[in-house]
């Protein structure tokens, strides 16, 4: 396969846009609502996206290109081993993905309410599972496909 610089950041572009398009379309198809770890994870993947378009585009600044990506991937990666982790229960996550305890309500049938009208966006319990694998492992294995290709990229870069 005939692998460069363009190359990788069309078929990098694909794969980022998809998995932005996906969560979207999860989100608002299936209504599943991401926790705050899927969210900083969307967010990251976007602003991956932009760079990936940029660098698609844009002819100079190769490297600096090639090392942001590196960033962006090796964030998503650790994010989502996080983000798995604490799906698997392996880990307790450290940032609040749970909403109000209902502790403020001043009766029953407030806290009746409050219980009936909550959605479950703990980070802890995965909303969508495929052959045993769900969103957070998806994009994980997405981050370190695309990150192992960024570094062959710059092997060959490097050793020009």
């Amino acid at each position: 396969m005939y692998f460069n610089y363009y190359t990788f950041f069309k078929i990098t572009a694909f794969i980022a846009s998809s998995v932005v398009l996906a969560s979207f379309f999860f989100d608002f198809y299936y209504n599943l609502k991401p926790c705050k770890l899927c969210l900083i994870q969307r967010y990251v993947w976007i602003f991956f996206s932009i760079l990936c378009y940029i660098a698609i585009f844009q002819s100079s600044f190769k490297k600096l290109i090639i090392l942001l990506s590196t960033l962006f991937l090796a964030i998503l990666s650790l994010i989502g081993i996080y983000h798995s982790s604490v799906e698997a229960g392996i880990i307790e996550n450290l940032f609040s993905c749970t909403p109000s305890s209902g502790l403020e309500a001043t009766s029953i049938e407030e806290l009746s309410k409050i219980i009936m009208n909550t959605t479950n966006n703990d980070c802890a319990f995965p909303k969508f599972t495929l052959y045993g694998l769900t969103l957070a492992n998806f994009g994980t294995l997405a981050s370190f496909f695309l990150l192992s290709l960024n570094l062959l990229l710059i092997k060959k870069v490097l050793s020009k």
